[in-house]
Order: C-alpha cells, then sequence, then structure tokens
C-alpha cells in the first residue's frame, strides 16, 4: 500500500502535512503546538494544561455547549492532551464532515473567550484532576521520578502544574502565555485520512486567515540527569518504584537500537524482566520498561509494584537482569523477537488513522520529515546486534542510576548494593 505524504508550508509559516488513505471513510485532523509544560516559567507551571482546558469551553460565536453538540451531531470525536513538549487538540470525523472539523479547531485557537466564569470553573476541574492522580500511585510515582531526575529544569515540573499556581491564574496570566506561545510558526496541521491535500490546505488557509503573530524568544535550559534515591513514604498497599537510566533524545541515530533494547528488557510479555520477576518469581503483577524521549534527553526506566516484604529481591532481581546484559549482551534470538514483536506492534498500531496523524506530526516535529511505514520497518530490521551492545554499554550505567519509590518503605528495606546511593 503507498503512503501518500504531502507536505504545505502556508504563507504565515502553519506547516500542513496529510497522509491520504484513500480506503476508510473517516479522517483525524490534529493541530499540534510545539509548546507544553517545558515552555512554562517557574511562576506558570501547568498554565499550557489549562489553556487546554479552556479554549474549549466558549469562543467569540460559540459558547462550550455549542462546540460539543456540533462534533455530537455528526458522531464525531474532539479532544486534546498536553504534554511536556507539546499540545495536541484533534477532531475525528467521517470525511465529508472535514469542513467542520476544521471550523471548529480553527474558531477555537483562534478565538477563545477565557472567560472569567469559566476560568474558575476549569481551575476546579484541574484540581480535581490534580488530586486524581494523586490517588493513583502509578501516575504519581511519574510526576516524582521526573522532579527528582530533572530537579531544577522545567522537565521536572508536572504537567498539571501545582494546586498553589493553579490556583492562583488570572485571565491576564492565562491570555499572555497563549498570546506568546500560540504562534503560526509552532502549529503542525497533520491529516491523515480519505482527503485531498489541496482541500485541507484550502480550507486552513481560509480558517487561518490574517493569522500572524511573532513567536516570543525563550531560552531553553539543557536538563542534566541527576542519579540518586527518592524514597517517599505513603500509606499504601504495595510499593511502586521507578529506575531510571540515562536514554536518548527523540531524533538520535540509535532511537531504534533502544526500543529493541527495551523490548528485551522489559517492553514485551515475553521480555526478561516480565519473564524473570513475575512469571518465575511471582514477585510482582505489573512490572515493565519504557522508554521516555525528549528534544535533547531521555531515560530508559523501569516501573514495578511489588508489596514492603519483597521489595529488596524485586531489586535485585532487576539489578541482576542489568548486569547479566551488561555481561552477556542481548541474545540474537532475543534481538530477533524484539525485531519481529517491535514490527508487528508498529504495524497494528498504524491502522487507525488517529494513530497515523500521531506519527505524522511526530516525525515533524522531531525529524523535520516523514518516514514510510516500510522505511521505519527497514531500520528496525538493520539495527545490528553491535549496536544493542553500544547502549548497553552506555545507558546502563549504575553509577548514573536514579531510584524513586512510593509507598511503606524507608531505607532499611534498600539492598545492600544501593546503600551507596
Amino acid at each position: 500500500m503507498t503512503e501518500e505524504y504531502r507536505k504545505t508550508v502556508l504563507s504565515s509559516g502553519i506547516r500542513v502535512i496529510t497522509e491520504r488513505m484513500p480506503h476508510v471513510r473517516s479522517v483525524a485532523v490534529g493541530v499540534w503546538v510545539e509548546t507544553g509544560s517545558r515552555r512554562e516559567p517557574e511562576s506558570r507551571g501547568g498554565v499550557s494544561h489549562l489553556i487546554e482546558h479552556l479554549v474549549f469551553k466558549g469562543t467569540a460565536t460559540r459558547s462550550a455547549e455549542v462546540i460539543a453538540r456540533a462534533i455530537d451531531s455528526v458522531g464525531g470525536q474532539m479532544d486534546a492532551f498536553t504534554t511536556k513538549e507539546y499540545t495536541c487538540f484533534y477532531v475525528q470525523v467521517l470525511d465529508e464532515h472535514l469542513p467542520l472539523a476544521v471550523d471548529l479547531l480553527t474558531d477555537i485557537l483562534l478565538h477563545p473567550l477565557f472567560n472569567a466564569e469559566e476560568l474558575e470553573r476549569e481551575k476546579s476541574v484541574v484540581l480535581q484532576e490534580i488530586k486524581m492522580v494523586e490517588d493513583t500511585p502509578d501516575d504519581l510515582i511519574h510526576d516524582l521520578f521526573a522532579a527528582q531526575v530533572w530537579e531544577g529544569h522545567p522537565l521536572g515540573r508536572p504537567i498539571l502544574g501545582t494546586r498553589e499556581a493553579v490556583s492562583g491564574f488570572n485571565r491576564d496570566t492565562i491570555l499572555s502565555h497563549f498570546e506568546e506561545e500560540y504562534v503560526p510558526r509552532k502549529i503542525i496541521i497533520a491529516v491523515t485520512g480519505n482527503v485531498t491535500h489541496d482541500h485541507v490546505v484550502d480550507l486552513f488557509n481560509a480558517g487561518f486567515d490574517g493569522f500572524q503573530r511573532p513567536p516570543l524568544d525563550r531560552p531553553s535550559l539543557t536538563p542534566r540527569m541527576h542519579p540518586g534515591v527518592n524514597i517517599v513514604h505513603k500509606a499504601l498497599e504495595q510499593v511502586h518504584v521507578i529506575m531510571g537510566l540515562p536514554g536518548l533524545g527523540h531524533a538520535a541515530s540509535e532511537r531504534y537500537a533502544l526500543f529493541l533494547l527495551n523490548d528485551v528488557v522489559g517492553g514485551s510479555m515475553s521480555s526478561r524482566l516480565f519473564q524473570e520477576v513475575r512469571e518465575r518469581q511471582g514477585l510482582v503483577y505489573s512490572i515493565h520498561s519504557g522508554v521516555q524521549a525528549f528534544v535533547d534527553t531521555g531515560t530508559l526506566y523501569i516501573y514495578a509494584a511489588t508489596d514492603a516484604p519483597n521489595f529488596s529481591k524485586v531489586l535485585k532481581a532487576i539489578l541482576k537482569e542489568i548486569r547479566d546484559l551488561k555481561k552477556d549482551s542481548v541474545t540474537g534470538e532475543e534481538l530477533r523477537r524484539a525485531k519481529d514483536h517491535l514490527k508487528g506492534s508498529l504495524m497494528l498500531s498504524l491502522e487507525s488513522t488517529s494513530s497515523r496523524m500521531n506519527r505524522l506530526a511526530k516525525h515533524e516535529m522531531h525529524l523535520g520529515s516523514f518516514l514510510t511505514l516500510d522505511a521505519m520497518l527497514a531500520a528496525i530490521d538493520a539495527v545490528r546486534p553491535e549496536e544493542v551492545q553500544g547502549l548497553i554499554a552506555d545507558l546502563l550505567d549504575e553509577e548514573r542510576l536514579a531510584l524513586t519509590t512510593l509507598g511503606p518503605l524507608d531505607r532499611r528495606n534498600l539492598p545492600r548494593e544501593l546503600g551507596r546511593h
């Protein structure tokens, strides 16, 4: 199947990228803004996420209810999310309703009211969201881990912000941040489905007509990863733990080797950690590894949850797997399995218009270009054992290990090997 990819830069600087999928009847439309919690001054922590909520709460011509009803009336879906480095607003509709999707998205991003009453209401919604994270240990530990490893850097701050910061925001703060960050040069429009590129360009050209705003130059700090042990005591049934090691940035040439290493460590049910710690020793229900990547840095992390008496055993088992990898590397059979798993997951994930739309935007943001599915599969196949071995030597470095725990635990539960941290 050919992938019909096209890109146009509008006169304002907005990038429009499309991938035509003529065999489907739907279309996924995403407006991606290259701003997130990383771009916030400390006093504005959480403002990007609050803006993402507020733009849906009414424009110059539509109330929040009218916006919701417009999308519901055509059976579509409309949503948004904020990360540390970007914010995305997306709509999924039948192809015939593309003009409505463009009209709604351009309206909420060009003419949001940021009404004072709605602001107060939405602040209280976000405060509930913050409380929900605090009540969800497997979410909360990721925020605690980020605060530890990226200490002193915006990456270490939670996307939702803090109760104090969110409670204190006023309309002026919201509006000035919005106008500084939501500028044409930071906007990528990604559309996939049964569409033609020229039609998409025409619709967005009209929708964003006259939109001009110069970008604000904010200095960007380079993050540095902080190793060490952080034990956060909380009355829970289980101890949640994240062990973090250095990773890679989004565009690193060795990223496919890292994806494969992650797959072998804990990224699948046949991975070393899942098989050893859950299946053979029965010490956990949940254990996995993951790759977190940013523009200029990243982490390879391992997450597990267990009860306090077994914590030390789980930690020792994880450290043993890391040391075994350093000693013996990945076997040819493991690498082959990881490649098959990664390729299969990739192909399955790209059957939907929304996941393809995500891929379009992320490739543009991270690489400034587009990789076809075939090119990605070839890149996975091309990874050589020595590349994975090189990453094991570079990244699985216990001197740079960061450990965060949340639950009923104190330092006495730590295995002796970690005592020196």
